[in-house]
């Protein structure tokens, strides 16, 4: 059968830079290709030029066949009849694409301009599509503006608005980035019944490799514009060929006991050769067979390699165990929380509670793991000890001094050196006109209680690179030009400026590629070893936490649901929203109904968690708080019914399925 998609040699240069390197692949009707690699591997690009959206110093050469039309050479008019009605997009930010003036309902109405639907019959296929994509009330949501919904409800409105026209193929770039566990679920799986529903061909874009081989039949992955293998999905995640395929896979959280980061960077179009572009990174590196230009090797079962030494790699091999836990019990607590509570003014008089009566400890050198949905008051509790917020009551002790109602600004020199917050994205953080070293150097007047001169602040700088294994040249540099990596690095180097007692890292690798966040993700275990600092490392990222904590705290609607270790937590997770967020996690349970995940209403009187789950044991759940219950040493739970009834139930309703981290 003719591919519905086939590009054939596609080379795309940006002035001078060639982006893309002679790339082949091809998509059947109905088939989902997944195309993984990172930031500035040419994934969007391509995306886009599959749309007709080039910039205009783009060049493309090669040939791009959709349905027999050379989308190359077609006119303007061609590929305006062909973008939406025929080819959908999918973008990654879904309030960057939505229009904040218009109702959802005008904008979906839009999608079907150039139908041949009656104008009449229109808003009715606008409501059902939206049903189809796990809405209950159609009718409410398009009377909505797109601020009034959440981030995972406007991604399936933009799902919906490229499925309206019943498209052949849908472009996804990125559609779940920074969306929850429980809601990333909800979206592959609505993906993958609407494309069984209509027969839709998927080019899935992303740099999640377990999410690609979750949605994807097959798998190409790029590397600085080259597609050096593709393969079946369930074959290039098991059994990997390429070094760069098979070093991704080792920096998988939840593939071995310790990531494997890939060492160095991905190379700049100036720095590319004609031979392999992976060469700088690769153990295998040969210059008499990687330096010249050489053709791709096809194995059994359509897996392509582009590997210059591929009879000679090894096969690869998982190296299987957990991450080693901290044994942390006896560390003394640096900062003591009781009683913490949050509270914002919701609509009438009614109270929206951010962090309900939170107890709890974080012991010196240890790193603390706060996962939970969005939601889940875990940045309210990060910006309250950091004083960018104030309790409403409780305390916050660290060093003796109660700092749950002392923002930020009357913090004495002493004690803001004591806490300090590494942020999720570094290029709002980092001033883009002054140099690294001037940013450090800020950072240590601002924070050392002495006078210090010139030549000792940039000594102090120079050092403070080194920490984070950067070079000590990079000072002279701005933010533009380092990679997103390097940027973090920075970033961490300047809250250790002052030698905190306790780093509060947020979402801190979310928006990294999975080789740098590795990297990320050593440096940060490494210094908490040598300087002793605690860190709170806060994310969505279930696999991720379990790698980097000594101890975790699940966090639902301002309430921790359960505390214990790493291993306790990811081996016997006993509470039901714990087990919730882990099945989701690894595809291997029944999703939390998305609908109930988007807008969760403030728990009145019972478990803040009864109206989703699944445990429910009478009215006891809906009119009583539960409280704590010991589950083991160091392991407590929020919950209603006995460990050792919550372990029977898990038996007899998930039989067979191992949670993985």
């Amino acid at each position: 059968m003719t591919p519905l998609l086939q590009i054939d040699n596609l080379s795309l240069f940006y002035g001078t830079d060639q982006v893309v390197r002679d790339l082949s692949f091809s998509i059947g009707r109905g088939e989902s290709f997944g195309l993984v690699g990172e930031s500035g591997s040419g994934k969007s690009s391509i995306a886009n030029v599959v749309i007709g959206d080039m910039p205009k110093i783009a060049r493309a050469r090669g040939s791009v066949r959709y349905d027999g039309v050379d989308l190359l050479s077609a006119s303007p008019e061609q590929l305006r009849a062909l973008r939406g009605r025929r080819i959908g997009f999918v973008q990654q930010d879904p309030g960057a694409s939505l229009n904040p003036t218009m109702r959802i309902g005008r904008q979906l109405l839009e999608a079907l301009e150039q139908s041949d639907i009656p104008v009449r019959a229109r808003s009715e296929n606008v409501a059902e599509m939206l049903s189809r994509v796990g809405f209950d009330n159609p009718g409410a949501i398009m009377a909505r503006y797109p601020h009034q919904i959440s981030g995972g409800q406007q991604q399936r409105v933009m799902i919906a608005m490229a499925l309206l026209p019943k498209p052949d193929l849908v472009l996804l770039d990125e559609p779940t980035s920074g969306l929850d566990v429980t809601v990333e679920a909800a979206v592959i799986e609505l993906i993958s019944d609407l494309r069984t529903q209509f027969g839709t061909s998927l080019l899935f874009i992303s740099h999640n490799l377990h999410l690609v081989s979750k949605a994807c039949d097959r798998v190409g992955v790029l590397y600085a514009g080259d597609l050096v293998e593709e393969a079946p999905a369930g074959l290039i995640f098991e059994a990997p060929r390429h070094p760069y395929t098979q070093g991704l896979v080792r920096c998988l959280p939840g593939q071995s006991a310790v990531l494997q980061p890939i060492r160095g960077h991905v190379p700049s179009p100036s720095e590319r050769g004609p031979g392999c572009l992976f060469a700088s990174r690769c153990a295998y590196h040969s210059s008499a067979s990687c330096d010249q230009p050489f053709d791709a090797t096809t194995m059994e079962a359509s897996h392509r390699v582009h590997c210059a030494r591929l009879g000679e790699i090894p096969a690869f091999e998982s190296v299987a165990g957990v991450p080693e836990v901290a044994a942390l019990n006896d560390a003394p607590p640096i900062v003591t929380i009781r009683k913490l509570r949050k509270s914002y003014p919701a609509s009438g008089r009614e109270l929206f509670l951010a962090n309900d009566d939170i107890d709890l400890d974080i012991r010196q050198s240890e790193i603390l793991g706060l996962v939970g949905e969005s939601g889940s008051g875990k940045s309210t509790l990060a910006k309250i000890i950091a004083g960018f917020d104030v309790a409403t009551s409780g305390s916050v002790l660290i060093g003796g001094t109660d700092i749950a109602r002392l923002p930020v600004r009357r913090r004495k020199r002493g004690l803001l050196r004591q806490v300090q917050m590494v942020f999720q994205n570094p290029d709002s953080t980092l001033n883009p006109t002054h140099t690294i070293g001037w940013t450090l150097g800020r950072a240590i007047r601002k924070l050392e209680t002495g006078h210090l001169s010139r030549q000792s602040i940039r000594s102090r700088a120079r050092e403070m690179l080194g920490l984070v294994a950067l070079l000590p040249g990079l000072a002279s540099r701005k933010p533009k030009a380092l990679s997103g990596g390097q940027r973090q690095r920075v970033a961490i180097a300047r809250a250790l400026s002052g030698k905190p007692q306790l780093l509060l890292a947020d979402e801190c690798v979310s928006a990294l590629d999975v080789s740098v966040q590795a990297a990320i993700v050593e440096l940060l275990q490494d210094l908490r070893q040598r300087t002793g600092t605690a860190i709170l490392f806060i994310s969505h990222d279930l696999a991720l936490v379990r790698q980097i904590s000594d101890r975790i705290v699940v966090m639902f609607r301002g309430k921790p649901m359960e505390i214990g270790s790493a291993s306790q937590v990811y081996s016997l997770p006993l509470h039901p929203y714990t087990e919730a967020l882990l099945s989701a996690g690894t595809g291997k349970a029944e999703v939390i109904n998305p609908a109930a995940v988007e807008r969760p209403k403030q728990a009145s009187g019972g478990c803040p968690f009864v109206e989703r789950c699944g445990r429910v044991v009478g009215e006891i759940c809906w009119t009583q708080k539960p409280g704590y219950q010991n589950a083991g040493p160091g392991h407590e739970i929020y919950c209603h019914i006995p460990p050792a009834e919550l372990i029977e139930l898990q038996k007899a309703s998930h039989a067979g399925i191992l949670i993985a981290g």
